[in-house]
């Protein structure tokens, strides 16, 4: 969106024409209603959904990151004055475009920090759980606006406070263009700044500012993995759910750096002119770059969070915060990169790995993934899906158990889930009850809707309790670095050990952590 359309939107914000504009935002509060709050920055009036819930939807948390605000840290809203409608969804980050089964074309803006809020049909006497989601994208699409992750249904099934948020990608969120601590973290730094609008506010919706669970999957449930070892989000949520996700990817300061340097070589620019670059154009070079990506460097990944040394000062598995925490992942992550032609991403991690622990431990990767695969397997397949997840997500489930931190594991099994199997964001639907892809909510069968409900349930009971176990569940051990439990989410339900198996185990326990 051009900058003037931009600032328009901010000034509309914060200015009104009609008389409650004279009034100081504590003045408002005699205008309530059960849809209309007051948060630090003023009234924001909401709207009553279909099913009864109250939602507040295209809050923003930020100022709009654009003009002289591009490429630095997220900086505090300023006060308005007469009450913000909050009826729409906010608009998308800058998008860049993936293999056609995810998006058929990019879409977005600079101006996207906002989020959103659902609520239970009525105030409650009592304080709610707060769940956050975290969207995910490969870190270069997705949305917290998008309609699939609509929390209605998690807070009116689950008495609780659903938030959806917005942050910054691709090239926007995670290039590191100027040279100030965090520079190269935005996106993070936009995650953190919302869990602090979510400390400061959430009280006003009913929700408890201490009982805030992060939940999200692929890039959001990564995004989480590296939260988790980001000193300033320390205290900013109580308890994690990871789907399909890890402590990863992750860049070393130097490579960060050259990624950077990728990028003012494609384009023939200096930094200075990347921070005037219309947005389209801008937005055509990440993408030009992002295009070339299987490379040892980038392995598929362009662009995401780093070891910067200021915001995460270290890997996160070094410097964890042990808070309870529910992790999981698919069977088949690497099924839908595989029916999306995701070359980039199939070829370039196990290139960037490989390049990371030498040849001769590659040839003993390859090896020990060629003896141990069944007959009905692809060893390739089944390599890519541990390296992006299945090996982060149990270092991740390890390292957290070690600091005293209650873990549960589970697998998304359910063969049936979509077009490709229990593939990499096939467990989406069933997190949010929206029946089968692409033929919208009601189309599960029984025991399809019944699947979803006993994950949805646990989620739930998580958020509340800290522990996912429901009276619909098997007995779900904690997960233990020795026993290796974890819940299969299946038809039925059932309760399972090692998903990585003891010769798999044994080999990656050689690899550094930084490889991954």
């Amino acid at each position: 969106m051009p900058l003037e359309s931009s600032r328009r939107r901010f000034l509309q914000h914060c200015l009104s024409v009609s008389t409650a504009a004279l009034l100081p935002p504590f003045a408002l509060a005699d205008l309530a209603s059960p849809t209309q709050v007051t948060v630090a920055q003023g009234v924001l009036q909401g709207q009553q959904q279909a099913d009864g819930t109250r939602s507040w939807k295209g809050v923003p948390f930020a100022r709009p990151p654009v003009g002289k605000l591009r490429f630095k840290a997220p900086q505090p809203l300023q006060a308005w004055y007469a009450p913000l409608k909050a009826e729409a969804y906010g608009p998308w980050a800058v998008q860049q475009p993936y293999p056609p089964v995810l998006q058929d074309k990019p879409k977005g803006e600079e101006d996207c920090l906002y989020l959103n809020v659902w609520a239970p049909a009525s105030p409650a006497v009592h304080v709610r759980p707060v769940l956050v989601w975290l969207h995910g994208g490969a870190f270069v699409l997705g949305s917290g606006g998008d309609p699939r992750f609509d929390g209605s249904d998690y807070a009116r099934r689950g008495d609780l406070i659903f938030v959806t948020v917005n942050y910054r990608m691709g090239g926007f969120g995670y290039l590191g263009v100027h040279a100030e601590p965090g520079a190269a973290n935005l996106g993070l730094q936009d995650q953190v700044a919302a869990l602090r609008w979510v400390r400061d506010n959430i009280s006003a919706f009913g929700g408890d500012p201490h009982n805030v669970t992060v939940m999200g999957e692929s890039a959001g449930a990564m995004s989480i993995g590296c939260l988790l070892g980001v000193p300033a989000a320390k205290g900013l949520f109580a308890r994690a759910i990871i789907q399909s996700g890890g402590a990863r990817p992750l860049f070393q300061a130097d490579e960060a750096a050259q990624v950077l340097h990728q990028v003012l070589q494609a384009g023939g620019v200096d930094a200075a002119q990347l921070q005037q670059m219309p947005v389209a154009e801008l937005n055509n070079l990440f993408i030009k770059v992002a295009e070339q990506s299987n490379t040892p460097l980038l392995g598929g990944e362009a662009y995401h969070p780093a070891v910067d040394g200021s915001l995460l000062p270290v890997h996160p598995l070094e410097a964890l915060h042990p808070v309870p925490t529910l992790i999981g992942h698919c069977r088949d992550e690497s099924g839908l990169f595989v029916a999306g032609k995701a070359v980039n991403l199939l070829e370039g991690l196990p290139a960037r790995v490989r390049a990371k622990v030498g040849e001769a431990t590659w040839a003993q990767v390859e090896q020990t993934y060629q003896q141990s695969t069944g007959a009905e397997g692809d060893w390739q397949r089944e390599l890519f899906s541990d390296i992006f997840v299945g090996v982060p997500a149990l270092r991740l489930a390890d390292r957290l158990a070690a600091a005293g931190a209650p873990v549960w594991a589970y697998r998304f099994d359910y063969a049936n889930a979509g077009p490709y199997g229990p593939c990499h964001g096939s467990d989406i639907p069933y997190t949010f009850g929206l029946g089968q892809p692409g033929k919208g909510r009601g189309s599960f069968t029984a025991a399809e809707q019944r699947l979803s409900e006993q994950m949805r349930d646990s989620f739930i009971a998580f958020a509340h309790t800290g522990s996912p176990q429901t009276a619909a569940l098997p007995t779900w051990p904690r997960h233990e670095p020795q026993a290796l439990a974890y819940l299969r989410f299946d038809t039925p339900v059932s309760v399972a050990s090692d998903y990585l198996g003891a010769a798999r185990r044994a080999l990656w326990e050689t690899v550094p952590i930084a490889a991954l």
